[in-house]
């Protein structure tokens, strides 16, 4: 092989380098990426969800990030730091919780929490007539009711000679019979176990869900009146830096161990199914259209970085290197070498 194919391949590698170093500056790059985007943009009506990329890469990097990474304790440490920022910051104390949380939507929101039969009456219902607070329920009674006996009757307090006897019976019974008081006890705790379901029902029955209701609800909407025009800053006093810290460990912590279960991976899934069995056979364009993605957000976006990106890669030299060692392997393949000569 003659020098000369070479030398003509080497010519033409710098001046196609040299072309694209130019098409890299802002005001043609601009130009170009206006031209391609819009090209690339009516092709999107030819190609389906389905075609673009199967939903099996889209699960795998979906598991990737939210299963398998494992996040450096840099992130969490920069949250923390952020959270402080904004704890501490001057906007805390110029800003109302009003402006933050509009006031309609507020009212809206706690009208459908006290609607009749919404979420706050079945949530109530369901712990109310829960095993767990039926017995917290009995043990607070069974509470009451020894200590008013034993302890707290006004008449006791008032006739020593009463209280003296109670105490002695109490101790007569706990030498004769051990473990009476532990019985009497039980007893009295099963037997209110036995009647606590009867009792609330019976205020059910009582009781006017409808007004305790509004009441509830207005006191809420009442409250909200008061807290909305209070800066944010006012509520550093309900809680420290320190608390800020406590739960963002406590956040993370519980993202740690929630992103390990099973339940999250297979509602990775599952969502990803949906969305390709819902639009899947529908072109990239609808899919953006119907997500609110226009033509202009693109644009603007791509645009917006475009010049940042370029001219670092240019003043850093990467993108001489870059187009030199793509270029290389096209202008001294054989087959190339071959035309030249």
């Amino acid at each position: 092989m003659t020098a000369e194919p070479t030398t003509l391949a080497q010519r033409l590698l710098d001046a196609q380098v040299q072309f694209w170093l130019q098409q890299l500056s802002p005001e043609r790059l601009q130009q170009i990426l206006r031209e391609e985007i819009a090209y690339l943009y009516t092709q999107l009506d030819r190609i389906t969800l389905a075609e673009a990329v199967p939903p099996a890469k889209i699960k795998a990097t979906a598991h990737r990030y939210a299963l398998e990474m494992d996040y450096g304790g840099g992130i969490p440490e920069l949250f923390g730091e952020i959270a402080n920022l904004v704890y501490e910051h001057p906007a805390q104390d110029n800003t109302t919780l009003g402006s933050v949380f509009n006031h309609h939507l507020v009212r809206e929101f706690l009208e459908k929490a006290f609607e009749p039969s919404g979420v706050i009456d079945r949530f109530l219902q369901n712990v109310q007539h829960s095993e767990p607070f039926q017995a917290f329920l009995t043990d607070v009674i069974l509470l009451a009711l020894k200590g008013y006996v034993l302890e707290e009757n006004v008449l006791v307090r008032k006739v020593p000679v009463l209280g003296s006897s109670l105490q002695k019976l109490r101790e007569l019974l706990d030498d004769r019979f051990n473990g009476v008081q532990d019985n009497i006890a039980s007893a009295t705790r099963s037997l209110l176990a036995a009647s606590i379901d009867r009792t609330l029902g019976m205020l059910d029955q009582l009781l006017d869900q409808d007004v305790y209701r509004d009441q509830a609800m207005i006191a809420t909407q009442n409250l909200w009146d008061e807290l909305r025009d209070q800066s944010l800053g006012r509520f550093r006093e309900y809680t420290t830096e320190e608390d800020l810290q406590d739960w963002m460990v406590l956040g993370y912590e519980f993202w740690r161990s929630f992103r390990q279960s099973e339940y999250l991976k297979t509602i990775i899934d599952t969502a990803v199914d949906f969305v390709f069995d819902k639009y899947g056979d529908d072109s990239l364009q609808k899919i953006i259209t119907d997500f609110g993605v226009t033509y202009e957000m693109i644009e603007s976006e791509i645009l917006r970085y475009s010049d940042d990106v370029a001219d670092a890669l240019l003043r850093t030299g990467m993108a001489e290197t870059i187009l030199r060692r793509q270029l290389e392997r096209f202008y001294f393949d054989a087959d190339t070498l071959a035309l030249l000569q």
